[in-house]
């Protein structure tokens, strides 16, 4: 019967033990954090939203007018070359960044996967300001 109390007791704590370390959430780190906005932002410039593309850089939002343009036909641009050198872009993945937590900065790696079955990887610098992360 003891012997029983013992098993039972231990069958109880490794469950339970289990349970706390499969339950644990995945902990959120500056290098993923600015890894998922670079992709976010990127998949802006994909789907053709290029005034929110412009945004997300630092200072977008308060810029002038004619150099917002300016970017704005920077991002169109860059799009119809992908167009004409690859058949457009298929695809952009997040790979992995690396962050320097004291000055607020990272670097985002990210793979674009182009239509003639092309793939090049291309680092995105970021810096977070008031909590949110921009295109460098």
């Amino acid at each position: 019967m003891r012997n029983n109390i013992y098993c039972f007791i231990i069958i109880l704590l490794c469950s339970a033990c289990m349970a706390f370390t499969s339950c644990k959430k995945d902990i959120v780190t500056p290098e993923s954090v600015a890894l998922e906005t670079a992709r976010m932002y990127y998949d802006m410039l994909l789907k053709g939203d290029y005034d929110n593309f412009v945004d997300a850089t630092l200072h977008g939002d308060s810029i002038s007018p004619v150099y917002r343009q300016q970017l704005v036909l920077n991002a169109k641009m860059f799009i119809e070359k992908q167009k004409k050198e690859h058949d457009g872009i298929d695809s952009i993945t997040a790979v992995r960044a690396t962050a320097d937590t004291a000055s607020h900065t990272a670097n985002s790696f990210l793979s674009i996967y182009f239509s003639d079955k092309t793939k090049e990887e291309i680092v995105v610098p970021m810096i977070e300001k008031g909590g949110i992360w921009y295109i460098r």
